[in-house]
């Protein structure tokens, strides 16, 4: 088959959507409007894979950087420290809800928050174009990615730099080993970066890509804050699954200095480009 005849877009769409339709399933807004477990999320997040990422960005005070899917803050809280202003796009009122407490306890006064999904944004009304870094990590949850990338590209003056997944995350083989006695339904993973690539091959980008190791250990009191954490990402409602669940994180938990360890390995794609360069 000629790749070149792929629609990488309708590619993109369709694992996207069979992923947003897997039973029991829950994402972006629907799972991290609850502001307990935005809380739960922000307070687990690795300080190791933040300061890797701020690494790989051309940052410099002068800098006005755009953060689409801006969670809690986990980037744009340090960066504002390094740069002359962020806008956070976020769309989860729970996410966006912890991103402006963190503003208030630091005093920040560089950051400005959008509560809404990237598609939903114009920015004409909602932007301050243009930017000097846009970054959308670990955020690409738009059916339509061609229209979001291009959203991108159009407000970017000067590089835009996109995280997503390589291979197969850690929690989504998870998902995949226990979702069928949770849901009695399969899970399905969404698209990965060589869907992403090629599209943007397709738009004319001609991006720069890294592989890099992701790895985070999450540490947990005891069994039953773990199942907590959990149970909401697995789609765990009733005690059934909640045994289930409990069986599995049993195995998958780690005991070490008087806590459990849930450790994570996967590659991600730092997937970039410059608007000079097009």
């Amino acid at each position: 088959m000629d790749i070149g005849a792929i629609d990488w877009n309708a590619v993109w769409a369709e694992e996207l959507r069979q992923n947003h339709s897997v039973v029991g399933f829950r994402t972006g807004p629907a799972l991290w409007g609850d502001r307990g477990r935005a809380v739960r999320y922000d307070t687990h997040v690795s300080g190791r894979r933040v300061e890797e990422t701020l690494s790989s960005l051309p940052l410099v005070r002068s800098a006005r950087v755009l953060d689409i899917g801006a969670g809690p803050g986990t980037l744009a809280i340090p960066l504002a420290r390094r740069v002359r202003t962020v806008t956070a796009v976020e769309p989860a009122s729970g996410m966006a809800d912890v991103l402006e407490d963190h503003i208030d306890e630091e005093g920040i006064g560089n950051v400005r928050v959008v509560r809404k999904r990237w598609e939903d944004v114009d920015p004409a009304t909602d932007l301050r174009p243009p930017y000097d870094i846009v970054v959308a990590s670990f955020s690409l949850n738009m059916e339509d990615l061609r229209a979001a990338l291009r959203k991108m590209d159009d407000v970017a003056a000067g590089s835009v730099h996109l995280f997503w997944f390589a291979d197969v995350p850690a929690w989504e083989r998870r998902y995949l080993q226990v979702w069928q006695s949770l849901h009695g339904a399969a899970y399905h993973p969404v698209p990965k970066a060589d869907v992403v690539c090629n599209l943007l091959w397709q738009m004319g980008i001609y991006p720069d890509l890294r592989i890099g190791m992701m790895q985070r250990v999450v540490r947990f009191v005891d069994l039953d804050e773990a199942l907590v954490t959990c149970a909401p990402k697995f789609g765990v409602t009733g005690k059934k699954q909640e045994e289930v669940l409990r069986r599995a994180l049993s195995g998958w938990l780690v005991p070490e200095g008087g806590a459990y360890l849930l450790r994570e390995t996967s590659r991600y794609a730092h997937i970039s480009w410059k608007k000079e360069e097009l």
